[in-house]
C-alpha cells in the first residue's frame, strides 16, 4: 500500500517536473524568437540607412553649409529651394536612428560607432528652431509635441555621453592645422 502511494507520488512529481520543463523551454523559445526579431528589424533598418550613405553624407555637408541666423531667415532663404527637402532628409535620417535607440533595437554606442556624435549635435542645434516650430501651430499652440522626439533623444544622449563635443565643425584651416599636428605625432611615433 505504501509502495503504491510512493509510486503514485513519484509519478505525480515526474509529471510536474516534465510540465515545468516544457514551460521553461517554451518561455526560452519565445525569448529567443523575440530577440531574433529585434535583431532582424535593427539590421534591416541599418542596411537601409547604409544603402544611401554617400547620398546621406552629400546631403549632410550641403545643409551644414547653410547660413542663417534665425528660423525666419532659414525659411526666407531656403523654403521652396532644393535645400529644404535635403534638410528634411538628413533630419529624418537622424530621427530614424533615434527610433532605433528608443525601441531598443540599437544602443547609443552602436549608433555612435557609425555616426559621429558631433554630426548629430551640430545638426540638431542648427535646426533646433525648426524642430520647435514643427511642434507648434501658427497660433503657437502645441499640436505635435512628439515631432522629432527620437532625434531629440539621440541628441540628448550624444550630449550626455560626449559632453566635450564641439558645437560645430572646424574650419578648413583648423582641420589642416590639426592634420599637420597629427602627422607630426605619427612621424615622432615612428622614430
Amino acid at each position: 500500500m505504501v509502495e503504491a502511494e510512493l509510486l503514485s507520488t513519484l509519478q505525480s512529481i515526474s509529471y510536474i517536473a516534465g510540465a515545468t520543463g516544457v514551460c521553461i523551454a517554451a518561455f526560452y523559445y519565445m525569448m529567443i524568437l523575440r530577440s531574433n526579431e529585434k535583431i532582424r528589424r535593427r539590421d534591416l533598418v541599418f542596411q537601409r540607412l547604409q544603402a544611401s550613405q554617400l547620398q546621406f553624407f552629400e546631403a549632410y555637408w550641403k545643409i551644414l553649409r547653410m547660413q542663417f541666423n534665425s528660423v525666419e531667415e532659414l525659411r526666407e532663404k531656403y523654403l521652396g529651394t532644393e535645400y529644404y527637402p535635403i534638410m528634411n532628409y538628413v533630419m529624418n535620417h537622424f530621427n530614424a536612428l533615434g527610433i532605433l535607440m528608443k525601441e531598443g533595437l540599437a544602443t547609443p554606442e552602436q549608433i555612435f560607432q557609425q555616426y559621429s556624435p558631433m554630426s548629430i549635435i551640430s545638426i540638431y542645434e542648427k535646426f533646433r528652431g525648426l524642430i520647435t516650430i514643427d511642434r507648434l501651430t501658427p497660433s503657437m499652440e502645441v499640436h505635435n509635441p512628439d515631432a522629432w522626439k527620437p532625434f531629440e533623444m539621440l541628441y540628448l544622449e550624444a550630449k550626455k555621453m560626449y559632453p566635450n563635443t564641439p558645437k560645430s565643425f572646424f574650419t578648413k584651416e583648423e582641420l589642416l592645422a590639426h592634420a599637420r599636428r597629427v602627422d607630426e605625432l605619427l612621424k615622432a611615433e615612428i622614430k
